[in-house]
Order: structure tokens, then sequence, then C-alpha cells
């Protein structure tokens, strides 16, 4: 359980001066209950929002981290093993004008912050959406399915992970354009989130 804390954390991180001169805009997570994290965090240009902004991509290889303890047999692990998940980490560029349309589409969604009734812990995957701008910070998670009101963010959740997910396997990001049209013909969001955790 410590361990799964330590590449939880090594997942989430999205800050710091590794990533300058960019800045983050927004992260997905889908923290499955007995699987593989992941995070897709999108960053824009700090200083010129013009320029191509980044997305990073971060998966935890659960099985692989569960053999190498089990090859320890009786020994203790060594103490660096914290620091030492199998992440993986891919950065890939995009579009400055694409990361400001994404901006302009959650800053035209009303949501309150918080929703629905009080659920019990669950063995569900959870999925977490998480704003920034400048100092300003906001997060909605859910598990399995959204409160109703939260409906337009798991809406747009789910277009962007699959956006992602597209993109870094060699295919162009979908256009903004697309989703907003589909959205203005009365697409409705999916009662439940169909994304897998792969």
């Amino acid at each position: 359980m410590l361990f799964s804390g330590f590449a939880r954390m090594h997942v989430w991180v999205s800050g710091g001066p590794i990533h300058k001169p960019h800045e983050p805009v927004l992260q997905l997570l889908v923290q499955p209950w007995m699987g593989d994290y992941e995070s897709w965090t999108v960053y824009r240009h700090q200083k010129d929002e013009r320029k191509d902004g980044k997305i990073v991509f971060k998966k935890w290889n659960r099985e692989t981290d569960r053999e190498r303890f089990r090859a320890l047999g009786g020994k203790e692990a060594p103490k660096d093993w914290n620091t030492k998940t199998n992440v993986t980490e891919k950065h890939l560029p995009v579009p400055g004008h694409w990361v400001r349309a994404l901006e302009r589409t959650f800053g035209a969604l009303s949501v309150p912050p918080i929703a629905g009734t009080v659920q019990p812990l669950s063995h569900h995957t959870e999925y977490k959406l998480i704003f920034w701008r400048g100092r300003q910070e906001s997060e909605f998670r859910w598990r399995p399915t959204p409160p109703r009101a939260w409906r337009p963010l798991a809406r747009v959740f789910d277009f962007l992970l699959r956006s992602f997910r597209q993109q870094a396997d060699g295919k162009p990001l979908t256009d903004w354009a697309k989703f907003n049209a589909a959205v203005a013909a009365g697409a409705r969001p999916r009662r439940r989130s169909r994304i897998r955790s792969e």
C-alpha cells in the first residue's frame, strides 16, 4: 500500500522547474482500485500563449513492480525503491491555439462545486479532473459515475482522454470544433463513463 502511494504521487506530480517555461492548465487522472494509475497533463507556455504547449502522459506499470517485489522473497526492499517506481512518461507537443480552445471550453461550463449524494468508498475506478489558472485550482472527482450536474465535465473528460490516447498512438488531436459541433447538435453525455483503463 505504501509503495502504491508513492506510485500515485509520481503519476500525479505536475509542477516544478522541470516544466519551465510551461505551466499546468489541466490534468486528467484515471485511478483504478487495483490497476495502473494514468495521468495526462496539459501545459501552456507561461510567457506566450501563442507558442506550443505540451501534454505529459504518465502511467504506472503495477504488475512490473509487483513482480519486482516478489523477486525479493523475504528480503527487505531497498529504501530507494520508493523513488524508482515503474512509471512511463511521454511528452507530446500541442499547438498553443488548441490549449486556448481547451481553456475557453472549460471556461464556458457552469457546474456546481459540489454535487450529488455522499457515496461510500468503492472499488470502482476513480476519475479526477484538476484545473489551474495562476494560483487558482479546482478539482472534481467521481467514482465511477459523475453526479448529474457534473455530466458536462465528464463528457469533456471522455473527449480529452480519447484524443490524448489517439495522439500518443500517432494520430492527430481531435479538433475542438468537432466536439463543440456535437454538443450543439444535441449530443447527450453518457449516463456512465465508458472509458477503459488501459
